[in-house]
């Protein structure tokens, strides 16, 4: 049986409609020996594919940027001078991630992109909730919207039958019999659309989703109650790479960080007449004035599930907040928390503090 000898992976990584790659020009050309010591090639690209991901999110959920199609070709050379090309596939990544007790390459959700089973909303007519779902062979097929008398609102199918899904975590690369997987990104092969940002009709109370396999997954919606305070929504990347919301809808806070530098400066005025200075021009000048603005922001009474929806808040590279209707970027300030629970704290509320991500003065030149 023939050994392998080197191998060069030809990758690509682009946004835009699937298969509209340069062929001719790779982003990247990787060309690796075999070690001596070693009986397989690894090739890592969950950084390469990484720095492809970025989320691009305008408070539009119709036009989320945030995962990129990646294509690849493995041409292997084994020590008989026999070389295979036979090695293709392609995939959709997105910028997600595991914890490190979930192991090597964990596989995430081929179905519902949010961890929580209870959402909580503002309930109000003008805002709604759209909801990140995984379709094709192995993901979400069908929704079902119902009431909260359980009566059915709305039904609709999801995707579509010549998707085919799979991981890149999972991919097998093959050399000597000897299986390679890839690292890091969340990807999913498909040959059409596979993620649905669906928008759950306003006076729905219970969302079921069945999945490929004919199970089912129900997720609660629980209208946030009214409240002296104005309730402000947080749009955050969550583990599964997508764009997930959460409300707070009890006290604000704001605050004004500024720093500033200063110095002593001449204020004579030397003249033909003599010497004299203003009494209303300062000595002391200010210069390099920065303002950061900060705010404090509760959820109110959530559920357990909750826990883990706020740490993946704190662990975000991306964030944002609605207000005065606009979505500006926002920057979660809290480094740490403290896990609740209904036995010991009977009604929870997380307490996030938030860095608005841009100066107040606007120094952009």
């Amino acid at each position: 049986m023939a050994n392998i000898v080197n191998a060069t992976l030809n990758l690509w990584i682009y946004t835009g409609d699937f298969g509209s790659k340069d062929e001719a020009n790779p982003n990247y050309i990787i060309y690796k020996e075999k070690k001596v010591s070693e009986d397989i090639i690894v090739f890592e690209i969950g950084e390469l594919v990484r720095d492809y991901t970025e989320v691009l999110f305008t408070g539009d959920y119709t036009t989320i940027q945030q995962s990129a199609w990646v294509e690849w070709k493995m041409i292997r050379t084994y020590d008989d001078t026999t070389v295979d090309e036979t090695l293709v596939g392609s995939a959709i990544a997105f910028n997600g991630y595991g914890y490190f007790e979930d192991g090597i390459n964990p596989q995430l959700s081929n179905d519902v992109l949010i961890s929580n089973t209870n959402i909580f909303h503002n309930c109000s007519p003008d805002n709604k909730i759209y909801l990140p779902l995984l379709t094709g062979s192995e993901g979400a097929t069908k929704v079902k919207y119902l009431d909260e008398f359980g009566v059915i609102i709305r039904e609709e199918a999801l995707g579509s039958e010549t998707t085919i899904a799979l991981t890149a975590d999972t991919t097998e690369f093959t050399a000597d019999g000897t299986t390679i997987t890839a690292d890091r990104t969340y990807t999913v092969e498909v040959v059409s659309e596979i993620t649905d940002e669906v928008e759950v009709p306003a006076d729905a109370s219970t969302i079921v989703i069945t999945l490929s396999d004919g199970t089912t997954k129900t997720l609660y919606v629980k209208c946030i109650d009214c409240s002296k305070y104005e309730p402000y929504k947080v749009s955050f990347v969550n583990k599964f790479g997508v764009v997930q919301d959460l409300w707070f809808d009890k006290k604000r806070t704001d605050n004004l960080d500024v720093t500033k530098d200063s110095y002593k400066r001449n204020i004579l005025d030397i003249t033909s007449t003599g010497v004299d200075y203003s009494i209303n021009t300062a000595q002391m000048a200010t210069h390099n004035v920065i303002g950061n603005k900060r705010l404090i922001l509760n959820t109110g009474y959530i559920t357990e599930d909750h826990n883990e929806v706020i740490q993946q808040l704190m662990l975000t590279e991306s964030a944002w907040i609605h207000e005065e209707g606009r979505v500006t970027p926002i920057v979660p300030k809290t480094t740490s928390f403290t896990y609740k629970t209904i036995t010991d704290d009977k009604l929870i509320n997380f307490t996030v503090e938030f860095d608005y991500a841009f100066d107040t003065i606007n120094n952009i030149r």
